[in-house]
């Protein structure tokens, strides 16, 4: 059987038999998941690229010690490998460097709208900044759940795997975080429209 048509699960037993391509074809299938994620938590290509690096440095380690054990569930452990080291790259640097601190980014550059002039440009960017501030209040585990819904759009099993919560908890916390929003724009008066 090619490679390409192959199972997760077959390329890793072949990768751990000696089989070296067997790993390039794991890292070119999954490669643009696994690093839109985590350019997603960091919007940092530097960054992003050396946790890409070293998610896969790990998975390597992990392989060639037989310590690998998901039996066919490739992908969502490499992701949990990679949520993880960017955990500890937050606890390293302050979030709010990597997550916040985005003068040249707006949530409306995604959309293009050449109809938009100064004025509006300058209404969405205090609407992005009201948001940031808003997410900042929330407690850090509705403020993860958040941010994998809605920035990086995953859905919640994908949540549950990277997590290790269940899926209604998941969706429970999903739905506390929107609470606790509606509250911050109530209590601090923030008007979130144009």
């Amino acid at each position: 059987m090619a490679l390409t048509n192959s199972p997760d699960s077959v390329l890793v037993q072949n990768y751990v038999a000696g089989d070296e391509a067997a790993l390039l074809e794991l890292i070119n299938r999954h490669q643009s998941k696994i690093y839109g994620f985590i350019y997603s938590k960091l919007d940092n290509r530097h960054f992003a690229d050396d946790i890409f690096q070293e998610t896969f440095l790990k998975v390597i380690r992990t392989l060639k010690s037989n310590s690998y054990n998901e039996e066919g569930k490739f992908l969502p452990w490499v992701m949990r490998i990679a949520h993880n080291l960017i955990m500890d790259e937050y606890r390293k640097v302050k979030k709010q460097s990597l997550l916040y601190d985005k003068t040249d980014y707006s949530i409306f550059s995604i959309i293009k709208d050449n109809s938009l002039n100064i004025e509006d440009k300058m209404v969405d960017e205090m609407i992005f900044q009201d948001v940031q501030k808003i997410i900042l209040e929330l407690p850090e585990d509705q403020k993860e759940i958040l941010m994998m819904r809605y920035y990086q759009k995953l859905n919640y099993n994908e949540i549950a795997e990277l997590t290790g919560l269940g899926v209604n908890t998941a969706i429970g916390k999903m739905r506390y975080a929107i609470l606790n929003l509606r509250k911050i724009v109530k209590k601090n008066k923030i008007s979130l429209t144009a």
